[in-house]
């Protein structure tokens, strides 16, 4: 969860009158000003990968040693620039560049941000600092005109000490610089125009102002001591009917004396929430010795405890408090679940005693048009989206993404995968060595009580560095999070050292584990359909039959690959999301929803995979049905519908009439195509096999002779009706309807959020065929950071928005003379 320090500590933002009182970590995100250097994107050649197996493989290894420094030199110059030029009132998060829908050639170059700030007096001889949570890439920090800090690298925070160089009597200047030029010191170091997804840039998330007195504890990465700083909860007991929560703080104390630790433990309401506090279940409180660090280690019991999974993601929160003769100086709240993992080639992935396959997909935390740039709100509508359409678990490739991701993975039961930055690069300088094993430390600091946690993966994707650097950087994250509850994962290709092992790419399809290690799958449906022509990467607007050569690729390989369970615990799709990439001349479109987080078939195949009565964020699932059908005139020649469900039975109806009444799809598996060219085009697809591992086969209905209309799906579960889908053929346009991609959040102040407009026929059907129509988005109260007008695609054009702080937004969209407006509360 996102620190909240309730620190006593005394600061005044300008415009705020502060006093002495307990406060949360002060968002530093408002009011922050900018400057480019350069509005010139870097040309660079960029070379398609080919069709070949080994063409997804552009594995570098250098030596190179360079400077991280600045010269006085080029400051000065840069700093005469901003000079001639206005600087831009924004707000963080923040992207330096609004790039295309395709981004070619990603902006990159120098860029400044500054802001004032003005301390209360009253905070002077006070610890003050600024936490950057994500900063791309190479940063330098003044204030008050001082250089005082560099960091290297844009996916991991880092904290500012401004306590020496802060004025309380006229407002101080924080001055920030950002490079994210291609260096291959910094991980993942390889150039962007080899790289398979884009840096993007600027102040990209949250800054914060923490100020503490002279006794406090401490934050995990200023700290920067091994399995220590900060809080750090684990659980050396676990079982249904009792629970011990080990609670070690690292506390500094400048002014020793008399001070007392306590810590309380207090449930959380409900489930799939996260946020109303219940009642408290558990308090203990200890006299510290007079030193000035110490190390406090308790333990709690809990009888009857109510354990986290992802199907009942019970949550806890510890709040330490330091006390001061009497008076709470410092407090923390750290969010827990309490949980105990197995893994092992044997059993497979197991939680709290349970058995359990994981059912991933990979996350790249892109937004058209504005990159990295999201709102906590939007971070979230991800992770809930992800786990209301069948995953249970998440690899976030291929960095560590905002804390706020695995705040909603706490929350909504999601079991989370976390890389260190890296992709096919490894170079032999001691300064990137030193900075991979940096980054395996801090992630593992910043991110240690996420119960939704379960492999903290420490290689460089897909890089085959040497067996020393794997054996150094599992040694570390070991060392970081001692005990039997950190599990390690990474490339193996015969390596053993992970506690996990992905299994193997070199044997296409069979995915061998060659280790004596429980395995896991990290990427599948993808590149080995066609390599960078995978018949997998389909846009929503290539139309009906290219979205089910999409969908059978996912239900292919997915069938496939349960096969190999439990000694392979699991596998991921690549991908959850369409991306850009840095290394092609396209979007990638290998996601299951496309870059506006609209479905494809395939999500609707993985959502048909959770079983009748699974708790979802939602609600418990119900009965489902999905027709994989636009009910187009092109279906005079196809004659198959396929029906995605849940459900015993399916039975179709066309225009009312009952057409046939079948069970699940229960054909032999067979490979992909007789010949090569099936990674094309989609193999012999939707032939009523390659399903019999599935947790839920699909209905697949043949010689279906298309007519004009509506065709209906009915299912049935013990011979009872129990849901329908329904899909008509669309007509011309006629209207618009405005709405929004909510997942679980609705629309907030200062939020990033993605508006569509869909064309609607008379009927109020969605007119899938439209991929002409260009659409204008006007607003009040928000700013589109997105074009403002934009061609349809399959029916609904999108846009992004940034709201603002106001109460209400307006918004109007038009197109060939039909308007449509709509309001919405903040």
């Amino acid at each position: 969860m996102k620190k909240t320090h309730l620190s006593l500590f005394l600061f005044c933002l300008t415009g705020f009158a502060g006093g002495l009182q307990a406060q949360k970590v002060e968002s530093l995100n408002q009011n922050w000003h900018f400057q480019r250097i350069s509005d010139e994107t870097i040309e660079s050649t960029i070379s398609n990968q080919g069709s070949d197996w080994e063409a997804q493989f552009d594995i570098s290894h250098i030596s190179q040693e360079n400077e991280l420094s600045l010269s006085n030199d080029v400051v000065n110059e840069e700093l005469a620039i901003l000079k001639t030029k206005n600087w831009e009132q924004i707000t963080i998060p923040h992207t330096p560049f609004i790039e295309d829908l395709t981004v070619l050639h990603q902006w990159q170059g120098v860029c400044y941000y500054k802001k004032s700030l003005k301390l209360n007096r009253k905070s002077k001889g006070k610890n003050i600092w600024v936490e950057f949570e994500g900063a791309m890439t190479l940063a330098d920090i003044w204030v008050n005109g001082k250089h005082i800090h560099q960091n290297a690298g844009g996916y991991l925070p880092f904290v500012v000490d401004i306590s020496d160089v802060a004025s309380f009597d006229e407002p101080n200047e924080i001055l920030v610089r950002l490079d994210n030029r291609d260096n291959p010191l910094i991980p993942p170091g390889k150039p962007l125009n080899k790289l398979d997804f884009c840096y993007y840039g600027g102040l990209y998330r949250d800054v914060n102002l923490i100020v503490k007195g002279a006794n406090y504890i401490s934050h995990p990465i200023k700290a920067d001591k091994i399995a220590s700083g900060g809080v750090f909860v684990t659980y050396p007991e676990v079982s249904k009917e009792k629970a011990v929560i080990r609670v070690q703080t690292h506390l500094v104390q400048a002014d020793a004396g008399n001070t007392q630790l306590t810590h309380k433990l207090y449930e959380i309401d409900g489930l799939f929430t996260g946020h109303q506090r219940g009642e408290m279940v558990a308090e203990v409180t200890q006299t510290l010795p007079a030193d000035a660090e110490v190390e406090d280690v308790r333990l709690i019991e809990l009888q009857n405890p109510k354990l986290w999974s992802p199907s009942a993601p019970y949550l806890y929160v510890v709040v330490t408090e330091l006390l001061d003769n009497g008076v709470v100086v410092d407090s923390e709240e750290t969010r827990i679940g309490i949980r105990h993992l197995e893994m092992s080639k044997k059993d497979g992935f197991v939680i709290n005693g349970e058995p359990l396959r994981l059912v991933g997909s990979n996350r790249h935390m892109e937004y058209p048009y504005i990159g990295n740039a999201l709102s906590d709100n939007a971070q979230y509508r991800d992770i809930y989206q992800i786990r209301e359409n069948g995953f249970n678990t998440v690899r976030l490739g291929h960095y560590p993404q905002d804390e706020s991701v695995l705040d909603a993975c706490d929350e909504l039961g999601l079991l989370a995968i976390e890389p260190i930055p890296g992709w096919q690069f490894f170079n032999k300088s001691k300064t990137f060595i030193d900075l991979t094993h940096r980054d395996v430390r801090d992630m593992i600091r910043r991110d240690r009580n996420h119960p939704s946690i379960i492999m903290w993966e420490v290689i460089l994707n897909e890089a085959w560095p040497p067996v020393e650097w794997k054996d150094g950087v599992n040694s570390i994250a070991h060392s970081e999070f001692p005990g039997n509850q950190c599990f390690t994962s990474g490339d193996a290709y015969g390596y053993g050292g992970f506690d996990v092992s992905y299994n193997d790419w070199q044997e296409g399809f069979n995915r061998l584990n060659k280790t004596n290690n429980p395995s896991f799958i990290r990427e599948y449906y993808d590149f080995e359909f066609g390599g960078h022509h995978s018949s997998t990467r389909k846009k929503r607007g290539d139309g009906e039959a290219a979205l089910l050569t999409n969908a059978w690729n996912a239900q292919w390989s997915h069938n496939r690959y349960r096969a190999y369970y439990p000694e392979t615990m699991g596998d991921a799709v690549w991908s959850m999301y369409d991306y850009n990439r840095g290394c092609c001349d396209n979007v990638c479109y290998s996601g299951v929803a496309d870059l506006f987080r609209l479905p494809k078939f395939s999500l609707n195949f993985f959502r048909s995979q959770v079983a009748v009565g699974y708790p979802q964020p939602s609600g418990a699932m119900k009965p489902y049905v999905s027709i994989a059908n636009y009910w187009t005139q092109r279906h005079d020649s196809i004659d198959q519908v396929v029906v995605y469900g849940n459900v015993e039975e399916v039975e179709l109806f066309i225009n009312g009439r009952s057409v046939t009444r079948q069970f699940k799809d229960n054909g032999i598996d067979s490979k992909y195509s007789n010949d090569q060219s099936g990674w094309y085009n989609g193999g012999d697809s939707f032939n009523k096999g390659n399903c019999r591992n599935l947790s839920e086969a699909p209905f697949t209905f043949d010689n279906i002779k298309w007519q004009g209309g509506q065709v209906s799906a009915m299912g049935y579960i013990n011979g009872k009706f129990v849901t329908m889908d329904v899909v008509e053929t669309a007509r011309t346009t006629t209207a618009l309807s405005i709405s929004y991609f909510e997942s679980g959040k609705k629309l907030a102040k200062n939020d990033i959020a993605i508006i569509y407009v869909s064309l609607l026929d008379e009927n109020g059907t969605l007119v899938v065929t439209d991929n002409d129509s260009e659409v204008s988005l006007e607003v009040k109260g928000c700013v589109v950071l997105s074009p403002a007008k934009v061609k349809a695609e399959a029916g609904i054009a999108s846009f992004i928005v940034q709201t603002q702080q106001v109460k209400k937004i307006e918004m109007v969209a038009k197109t060939s003379g039909m308007i449509s407006e709509k309001k919405y509360s903040l």
